[in-house]
């Protein structure tokens, strides 16, 4: 080995022995975060889910459906007779009792149409018990006598229909109702039949719910246990209600039957026509599809990528397994089960497309 060579070499291991121990310094350094990192990974919380427990119908069931108060009947008011009005007193979302005066016209004219039918009226009289007079001795026809009396008559008659046109200048509430909208104003004149104020029927609230074909067709053989109606406007306070009539004529788009219900109107709040209610009905049936089997809500079905359906299934360390499933007839909110079920098994009601296999889950109270 020559002295340069010799050189080199000794040089070489000079600088290697500073790289080496950088390395050795830079792996451990690197371990040490890996380890710090793994320590403060941050554990996932159970995720919330509601969950039912599944029960055999046994031929009862409740059905829950959305209601909407629709008006008795709604009406235009109009007067029979033209005129100006003169009083228009009443407000839009005002209450009104049967018989409460709403508007009423100018009544002068018709007065004195009154007063001129009562003076044509004893005129008329007094002719006719003259020309009776005279009939009886002989000088009158009889053709003079009846036309006094055909004269008296249409007197009589003029002073009736004087009366009522005057009666007809005041336009009173023909049921108890709410004032919906005004249609003029007050001072406008008027012809008859003008419609000048909207009113809706409130003597008792009616609620339309919108009733599914298969259920629908049950209702023959369906004991009703109860009907219920609660109102967001005033939640928890349950009140019962009473059947009023259904259409024969399924909704073309829903399939769906309108089948009306009511209640007296309520002394603790107010009830507007347009407002929701959710509406309980309980009934017993032994001919219903599924009545007599398993019946889960609808929100609990889901499906997979070749449509087959399923059910999230909770076991009693609150995970989640997929259990495929057979279902039967749709009954509104809820669907009949076939197979894949048993009486007492836990699964999820709510959320079921954000959910895994094996997943921990927080159970919650549908």
């Amino acid at each position: 080995m020559t002295f340069f060579s010799h050189r080199i070499s000794i040089e070489l291991r000079r600088f290697s022995l500073p790289f080496a121990a950088l390395a050795t310094a830079l792996l451990l350094s690197g371990c040490q975060e890996s380890s710090d990192s793994a320590k403060a990974a941050p554990t996932v919380p159970p995720r919330p889910a509601k969950v039912e427990v599944v029960e055999k119908n046994a031929g009862l069931y409740t059905r829950r459906f959305t209601g909407r108060v629709e008006a008795v009947q709604t009406v235009n008011l109009a007067f029979r007779v033209p005129g100006q009005m003169n009083k228009f007193g009443v407000l839009e979302s005002q209450r009104v009792k049967k018989g409460d005066l709403i508007a009423s016209l100018d009544p002068s004219l018709y007065k004195t149409a009154v007063k001129q039918a009562e003076v044509q009226l004893n005129q008329a009289k007094l002719d006719f018990d003259r020309v009776k007079r005279l009939l009886n001795k002989d000088v009158a026809s009889q053709g003079t006598y009846d036309k006094a009396e055909t004269a008296m008559e249409l007197a009589i008659v003029g002073l009736t229909k004087a009366r009522l046109d005057l009666q007809y200048t005041e336009l009173r509430a023909p049921y108890d109702a709410i004032i919906t909208r005004r249609l003029v104003d007050n001072y406008t004149t008027v012809g008859a039949g003008t419609a000048v104020v909207r009113l809706q029927d409130v003597s008792e609230v009616q609620i339309d719910i919108n009733v599914p074909e298969t259920l629908f067709a049950s209702a023959v053989n369906t004991d009703l246990q109860s009907l219920t109606a609660e109102f967001p406007a005033n939640p928890g306070t349950v009140y019962p209600l009473t059947y009023r009539e259904h259409s024969n004529e399924a909704d073309l788009v829903t399939q769906t039957y309108r089948v009306t219900l009511a209640m007296p109107f309520p002394k603790d709040f107010s009830i507007f026509p347009g407002m929701t209610a959710s509406v309980m009905v309980n009934a017993k049936s032994k001919n219903l599809p599924g009545a007599n089997g398993l019946l889960i809500p609808s929100t609990s079905i889901g499906k997979d990528a070749q449509k087959n359906t399923f059910v999230w299934v909770v076991d009693s360390n609150n995970k989640l397994s997929k259990r495929p499933l057979v279902i039967d007839v749709v009954l509104g909110p809820y669907v009949g089960v076939k197979s894949g079920l048993k009486v007492g098994e836990k699964i999820v009601t709510a959320g079921v497309a954000h959910l895994e296999e094996g997943q921990t889950i927080l159970p919650l109270a549908d």
